[in-house]
């Protein structure tokens, strides 16, 4: 579902991703810059709660048309199919799709080694696809779950240069919802941390979002600082949770346009940081149709 506001673009390079990783099937789709302009660095771009969709594609064709390969990834396989990650209209099949979803995601973010194994294996993947400047350490970017996930892959010592999460949680596990979804709360499968200090991290967070209390903040910070990993806060006023997300997503598209603006420039401003050698193009409207400055 390209956006209305990018003109065309036929020589962008289009790829889907398939692999079998624990018994799982996973897809993704990888958007590229032309062929002609040679390699590029590899941003995974991270679905939320819902599972990898059109948005995202969106998203990782908004990262080939400024110059970079964008790669949206499936972190959901066969537990929740493509067909079921689009939020229902009928609204009796809210709670429903709630429940499947959340099951899906409590599923991962309560057992760490496969959480933190998948995003390697996805990293991996990106890595080998020959549009992809695999000598440069790439990026990953999320949205709520994806957030969080962002952050798990710093943890698992994931070699990233830097990564941006986009509301999402500070801590892994901790997300009230589910106990009202219905949810099974399953047990916490620790691993050992091994983070990567060469990541630079950046949080683009809604001073309105109740999921990530001040106590959590505290927390993020004081354990980035004891691992000696460089971060960076954006707190942005009067802003919900769900803030980048478009509303042709249904429910949990909160779009507000004046923060999703902000955080996509820090996003850039980021990846100028640690992709200095690579010109970004100028791209008038981001993944959620919102304007950016060119």
């Amino acid at each position: 579902m390209p956006i209305s506001e990018w003109p065309p673009a036929p020589d962008l390079q289009r790829a889907d991703i398939s692999f079998n990783f624990r018994d799982n099937d996973y897809l993704g789709h990888l958007v590229a810059p032309p062929e002609s302009v040679g390699p590029r660095p590899l941003v995974l771009v991270i679905h939320n709660f819902q599972g990898l969709k059109f948005f995202d594609v969106d998203v990782a064709e908004y990262l080939a048309r400024v110059g970079y390969v964008g790669l949206a990834i499936d972190l959901y396989g066969n537990t929740l199919p493509p067909a079921q990650r689009l939020f229902p209209t009928d609204e009796s099949k809210v709670k429903s799709f709630m429940t499947a979803t959340f099951e899906a995601m409590v599923g991962l973010d309560h057992d760490y080694e496969k959480f933190r194994a998948l995003l390697q294996e996805w990293l991996d993947q990106g890595l080998a696809h020959p549009s992809v400047d695999s000598s440069i350490p790439g990026a990953a970017i999320g949205y709520c779950f994806g957030g969080v996930a962002v952050i798990e892959a710093v943890r698992g010592g994931l070699n990233l240069g830097g990564v941006v999460s986009f509301h999402g949680l500070l801590q892994t596990g901790e997300d009230p919802s589910p106990a009202r979804m219905g949810v099974e709360r399953l047990p916490i499968k620790d691993c050992e941390n091994n983070y990567n200090a060469n990541t630079t991290i950046f949080i683009e967070n809604g001073a309105e979002d109740h999921l990530v209390p001040s106590e959590s903040r505290r927390r993020f910070f004081d354990e980035m600082d004891n691992a000696g990993v460089d971060w960076c806060f954006n707190d942005h006023a009067k802003t919900p949770h769900g803030f980048a997300l478009p509303p042709t997503l249904g429910g949990p598209g909160k779009l507000h346009k004046s923060t999703d603006r902000r955080s996509t420039m820090h996003m850039l401003s980021l990846f100028r940081e640690i992709f200095p050698n690579v010109p970004q193009n100028p791209v008038t409207h981001n993944g959620a149709g919102t304007s950016i400055p060119v």
